[in-house]
């Protein structure tokens, strides 16, 4: 997955891509689970945000996604990959449109909903892109700059942004 760091001489390993997943999703799910906690009326959605997190921090410890197109192609012999990989598309293009309706129609009642739950979304499509990486996307998804892939400095920029609204939203509800 990502250029792995030797420290020392023990052979301890450090992926750095990683390091930056798990910070990035579990100071997101952290934040969001705060801005619940703060905004009683609207406890449930900022729960729902806070557990896409743990979902996808889940997955980013248990590794499955990688594995997703080719249980499918096993399962699916005269199937090509091509048609799994537009079907996954299709799948998560309907699944992110009812996310954002969701999304939006929260977002009316709580005005810092709807950038947290985009925030959310951008990070489960940097999963989904992942998940259907092509040729050219891959190659971008797992470029390294520094000691991180391009798809860590992506989850990074993402928590940031999950965590930076989280804290705008539970100082508004704090401050009222």
């Amino acid at each position: 997955m990502a250029t792995a760091r030797r420290l020392g001489g023990d052979g301890v390993q450090i992926n750095w891509t990683l390091v930056a997943g798990l910070a990035a999703l579990s100071l997101a799910a952290a934040a969001n689970w705060d801005a619940g906690t703060a905004a009683r009326q609207r406890r449930g959605a900022w729960r729902t945000l806070t557990l896409v997190y743990l979902v996808l921090l889940a997955e980013l410890i248990g590794d499955t996604r990688f594995g997703a197109v080719a249980g499918i192609d096993a399962a699916l012999p005269g199937v090509g990959r091509h048609m799994v990989q537009i079907g996954l598309a299709l799948l998560m293009l309907v699944a992110a449109g009812g996310a954002a309706i969701a999304i939006v129609r929260i977002g009316r009642r709580s005005p810092w909903f709807a950038p947290a739950g985009m925030a959310a979304l951008a990070m489960a499509a940097s999963f989904g892109a992942e998940i259907l990486s092509v040729g050219p996307v891959g190659a971008l998804l797992y470029r390294p700059i520094g000691p991180i892939m391009l798809i860590g400095w992506l989850w990074l920029a993402c928590g940031a942004a999950a965590v930076a609204i989280a804290a705008l939203a539970v100082r508004s509800v704090r401050t009222r």
